[in-house]
């Protein structure tokens, strides 16, 4: 039996509930699980709680509660919500990010990061002081995808700004080319076929394309004339060929900041200059680079080719982290460039391009060139100074520490749990909450038993979405809720309590191996990742086109080059779903009053209602507002059609041949358009078939009744069920095979095939609905029309064949 995982974004458990976007979502994946269910797949389709971040604890903060108390509530309440909408997920797999039995191979993933190095050696999890986005509102660093263009935070709306901190970074920047790279295709190790190609839309494509941002290009040394600090820096540029057109250097205000704490006696403008560059965040900069600030050094760089004397200017649309930090300005082939010259009244030369090979030979005799590839990925900063997420595996040991002064912990010890605080405010000095909690910071090194102290910064809420697609093919649940009573406010319990399974496993393992999770991930769940991955098909929002879907990828190939995974790509198929805008046609906001709550509109509609809505409301990848007035047209188009299942004559002995063959299209137009993810159009045709059943004349037999029940099932299964039932049949449509059409006697019904002559129509014939999928057979009648022969001259060459529409013969 061929399998599909069909698979979902899961959702961040909010205390608001799901939103009508969910629903959009959600609706698609189950109307697809249950649609290849019926065609007779081994189907996976789980759901999960992206529930550790900053949305989560924000809110326990301000209701004076710990995030532990809240979050499982929340969770307990979209299950609830997904089951009242019929969601058919695999409840068996549920999984939260915030459960330690999940969390602690969350962070056994994390230490087998943390001992990989590079090709070129380096680790691939590092500790640096970085200048990190800073969130003065909730207090914990950002990465740059973290922070909006207009330099606020993307989550609470806050003014960021910049704070030295040391970080552990993620080297993603090592798997640049690899991430490039398999956007165009990739190898499947030991599988067959051995090669796959990425089917998602071209737009995310070209976007993860543009944020790795690889060129190709050079470096060039320049020398500086007049500094003891900077004898020489390095331009990266592409342009090699306009090298002697250069009348500036421009430099990131960081690189001077570096001068300066290395003695460089700068001008007081300068020092104010850099002080405020330094502090903005990227995109402000960026966003500021039309405005071209600068300030002059005072320094003056030799041009390597020309040993023309160029000014060196600090400006802060440079930044350090990209290229070198330093730009060499051409104005006369740069606009950027000419503009910086044209305000700071540089030097803008007339010269015609070079050689690009004679330059790079004549700069190479002289040491001072070399070839190079940059990237604009950075690489990604991974703590977060928060208490709301997974705690990092690490301790501090100053005896046996690594280069880091850390000692990774041991995985019989894990998880590393995180402990049920009262107070865990962040703090002001950037440091994680948990750092004024000295019984669980004091500890013992896992490797020499002396005095240790525990690493306090978490890992930021993108770590437990990173590989969740993996933890459902063997994750094992007996999740306890609040209808069960789970006393989740009860402060006495712990998250740890909520995953028996899937931990009595790993617990087995514990007993028997000093190693029980990586024993656990070759024994139990390599199998089941095998089975199911990658995925078929992934379902969200695109604005997780860059992050989400970045990291996961990059993690996927870290575990791939571990030979923990045979796949270096998560996601066969992405689809990305538009947004539901409020009726006003704005983005939904509670501010704004305009928010539609799922639960007041499957209340008052019924599930089935809302499904074909969310369904029928516009093309599913494009965005489109809310309309009350559709959704009513939903629940009537439902009423109607249950409503003729009890008009006497309308279900017969026989069908009649209209509905036959509409039943027929219907049966193509369905299989298609969920296939296509165009389910407006299998919910159009179901419309019609239905107005076709409504009409004088027209009857459906029980046979065909029950083809319309499993039509309908994917979409509407309530209603599905009662047309079940109108046909004479128990149980439920949705357990039934899907119907197939040389199952069903669609003999006596006709379509219309249009029959051109080198493109000009000439002709429309009727053909027999199973035979008009037939090339041949359309072809065989089409060449035998008088209408057709006479526009025929010599033998067929080519023919252009659309099934069940045209045929296109060419002489």
């Amino acid at each position: 039996m061929k399998k599909m995982y069909v698979l979902g974004m899961f959702p961040y458990p909010s205390g608001e509930g799901l939103h009508v976007g969910h629903v959009r979502i959600y609706t698609a994946c189950d109307v697809m699980a249950r649609y290849y269910k019926m065609k007779g797949y081994e189907v996976m389709s789980p759901m999960g709680w992206d529930a550790f971040g900053l949305p989560a604890e924000n809110a326990a903060i301000k209701n004076k509660m710990n995030p532990q108390d809240i979050v499982p509530k929340n969770y307990n309440n979209f299950r609830s919500q997904m089951k009242k909408l019929l969601f058919d997920f695999d409840w068996e797999r549920e999984l939260a990010t915030t459960d330690p039995t999940y969390y602690g191979l969350t962070q056994w993933i994390f230490l087998k990061l943390y001992g990989a190095r590079d090709k070129d050696g380096n680790r691939l999890v590092y500790r640096e002081q970085v200048p990190i986005n800073w969130c003065p509102k909730c207090k914990t660093g950002l990465a740059n995808e973290e922070v909006l263009a207009d330099g606020t935070h993307e989550r609470c709306g806050a003014v960021t700004g910049k704070k030295l901190l040391p970080q552990w970074v993620m080297r993603i920047t090592s798997y640049a080319e690899e991430l490039l790279r398999d956007l165009d295709g990739f190898e499947l190790r030991g599988r067959t076929p051995r090669l796959s190609k990425l089917d998602w839309p071209r737009g995310i494509l070209e976007m993860q394309r543009n944020w790795i941002g690889k060129k190709e290009g050079v470096r060039v040394k320049f020398q500086v004339k007049n500094s003891s600090i900077m004898q020489e820096f390095e331009v990266f540029t592409t342009r090699l060929d306009t090298i002697d057109g250069v009348s500036f250097v421009v430099v990131a205000p960081e690189k001077v900041a570096e001068w300066i704490k290395r003695g460089w006696e700068a001008s007081y403008e300068v020092k104010a200059y850099v002080e405020a560059a330094v502090n903005k965040t990227e995109q402000a900069r960026l966003e500021g680079e039309k405005d071209k600030t600068g300030v002059e050094t005072g320094l003056v760089a030799i041009n390597p080719l020309t040993k023309e004397e160029v000014p060196i200017y600090v400006a802060d649309y440079v930044l350090a982290e990209y290229g070198t930090g330093y730009v060499m300005g051409v104005p006369q082939y740069d606009e950027r460039d000419k503009a910086f010259a044209t305000k700071h009244q540089l030097l803008i030369k007339d010269i015609p391009l070079l050689d690009y090979e004679a330059v790079f030979a004549q700069l190479s005799e002289v040491g001072a060139v070399d070839r190079e590839v940059t990237y604009h990925l950075r690489d990604w900063v991974f703590s977060r100074q928060r208490y709301w997420g997974e705690p990092i595996p690490l301790v501090y040991c100053k005896k046996c520490g690594d280069e880091n002064g850390v000692v990774p912990l041991a995985e019989k010890d894990l998880p590393l749990t995180l402990p049920y605080l009262e107070s865990y405010e962040p703090t002001d000095t950037g440091e994680s909450p948990l750092s004024r909690v000295s019984e669980w910071v004091n500890c013992k090194c896992p490797r020499c038993g002396g005095a240790a102290r525990r690493e306090t910064d978490t890992m930021p809420n993108w770590a437990g979405s990173c590989w969740y697609f993996l933890a459902y093919p063997f994750w094992q649940s007996e999740k306890y809720t609040i209808e069960s009573g789970f006393g989740v406010a009860d402060s006495k319990v712990r998250l740890q309590d909520l995953t028996p399974s899937t931990q009595a496993v790993l617990d087995e393992y514990k007993k028997k191996s000093e190693t029980p999770y990586t024993d656990f991930w070759e024994e139990v769940a390599i199998p089941a990742i095998e089975k199911w991955l990658p995925a078929d098909w992934y379902l969200g929002g695109a604005e997780h086109a860059v992050l989400h879907l970045l990291y996961a990828r990059f993690w996927v190939k870290v575990l791939y080059d571990l030979k923990l995974l045979s796949f270096p790509e998560p996601f066969l198929r992405l689809r990305s779903v538009g947004m539901v805008l409020a009726e006003d046609g704005r983005k939904m906001s509670k501010s704004w009053g305009n928010v539609i709550n799922p639960d007041d509109v499957v209340a008052r509609y019924g599930s089935d209602a809302v499904r074909l809505y969310e369904m029928f409301m516009g093309p599913w990848d494009q965005a489109i507002a809310w309309d009350s007035r559709a959704l009513v047209g939903q629940q009537r188009f439902l009423e109607r059609m249950l409503e003729t299942t009890r008009v006497k004559g309308k279900i017969g002995e026989s069908t009649s041949p209209k509905l036959k063959m509409q039943l027929a299209k219907l049966l193509s137009q369905v299989e298609r358009g969920i296939e296509e993810q165009k389910f407006n159009t299998s919910i159009a045709g179901m419309m019609e078939l239905v107005n076709l059943w409504r009409s004088e004349g027209e009857v459906i037999s029980r046979e065909h009744l029950e083809v319309l029940a499993r039509v309908v099932s994917p979409f509407a299964p309530k209603a599905a069920k009662e047309l079940w039932q109108a046909a004479g049949q128990e149980g439920d449509p949705a357990n039934e095979a899907w119907p197939e059409m040389e199952t069903v006697d669609f003999s006596e019904t006709t379509v219309k095939v249009v029959v051109q002559v080198n493109g000009k129509l000439r002709a429309v014939i009727e053909v027999i609905s199973d035979k008009a999928q037939d090339q041949e057979e359309v072809v065989k009648m089409a060449t035998a029309d008088e209408r057709v022969k006479k526009h025929l001259k010599g033998e067929v060459k080519q023919v252009v064949f659309v099934p069940r529409r045209v045929v296109n013969l060419v002489g």
